[in-house]
C-alpha cells in the first residue's frame, strides 16, 4: 500500500511517501509564514515529480492536530482535496499518536504525550501499544495542567507512564523528574510528529469506508481559535473527527 503523508500541526512540517511500511521520500521544512506557498511544492517533490494522478497512491494519511491552527487547517485541507480528487481514502491521525508510534515500544508500553500549550498548561494524552505496535488513545486529548495531566494519565493507564515524550515533556523535564523519577522521558529529538509516522499509523485503518473522510474529516483543536475566543465567532472549529 502506498500513502501519502502530510503532517503540518508544529512548527516543522513534514510531507511523506510511505509504501508498505517503508519510506521512499520524506521532505521536512518550516511551517512559518510560507506554509500555504511550499506545502503543495513538496507534496510535487516527494512523489517524484509526477502529476498526483499518476503517484499510484492508495491513500492519504494527514495530522489533524492538535497544534498550530493555521497549520492543521492547510494540511488537512489539502489532504481532503488530494483524497476527493483521486477518490482515495483519508484517514486522520492526531500528533500524540504520530509521535508515541515513532517510539516504536514493545506491546504493552504506556506513553503519555505532553505537548506545550500556553502559560503553565500542556495539551496531555495518554495512549498504550497494543500489537504490532498499534498505538490506542485511551482518551482523546486535554488541556491541563502539568500535575494534573501526570495524575490523569497514570489514572487512565492503571499505572504511571512508561515514556513521556512531547514538546512538553521536553519544556518541563525536571518537574516530571520530581514527580515520576522512574518515568523515562524523551529528547526533543522525539517530540515533534512527522508525516513519516503520520502515514505508518494509517496504513491499519485506510480502508474503502473511508474515502467519505474526504468530506467529514475536522482537525482536532484542544482550545478555541483565536478569532472565537477574541471576537465570539463561531467557526465549527471546536471538537474533532479523526476520519
Amino acid at each position: 500500500m502506498r500513502i501519502l503523508g502530510i503532517e503540518t500541526s508544529s512548527a516543522t512540517s513534514s510531507v511523506a511517501l510511505v509504501e508498505d511500511g517503508e519510506v521512499i521520500r520524506e521532505r521536512s521544512f518550516p511551517s512559518r509564514m510560507t506554509l500555504n506557498q511550499r506545502l503543495a511544492g513538496h507534496v510535487r517533490t516527494v512523489v517524484d515529480g509526477a502529476d498526483l494522478t499518476e503517484a499510484e497512491l492508495d491513500a492519504v494519511a494527514v495530522g489533524v492536530g492538535p497544534g498550530s491552527f493555521t497549520g492543521v487547517r492547510m494540511g488537512v485541507a489539502l489532504g481532503k482535496a488530494i483524497a476527493h480528487a483521486l477518490e482515495l481514502p483519508l484517514v486522520g491521525v492526531s500528533a500524540p499518536e504520530a509521535i508515541a508510534s515513532a517510539l516504536q515500544r514493545p506491546a504493552g508500553s504506556a506513553v503519555c504525550v505532553l505537548q506545550r500549550a500556553r502559560a503553565d498548561e500542556v495539551y496531555a494524552t495518554a495512549l498504550r501499544i497494543g500489537e504490532e505496535g498499534i498505538v490506542e488513545e485511551i482518551e482523546e486529548t486535554r488541556v491541563l495542567t502539568l500535575p494534573r495531566a501526570l495524575r490523569t494519565a497514570e489514572e487512565l493507564l492503571g499505572r504511571p507512564p512508561d515514556v513521556l515524550c512531547g514538546t512538553g515533556a521536553a519544556q518541563f523535564a525536571d518537574a516530571i523528574r520530581s514527580i515520576l523519577p522512574e518515568a523515562e522521558l524523551c529528547g526533543e529529538e522525539q517530540s515533534l510528529p512527522g508525516a513519516r509516522d503520520v502515514a505508518l499509523v494509517a496504513a491499519g485503518r485506510a480502508g474503502p469506508d473511508r474515502r467519505q473522510a474526504a468530506f467529514s474529516l475536522t482537525p482536532r483543536y484542544v482550545r478555541l481559535s483565536q478569532a472565537e475566543r477574541e471576537f465570539g465567532v463561531d467557526l465549527g472549529l471546536s471538537g474533532g473527527d479523526d476520519g
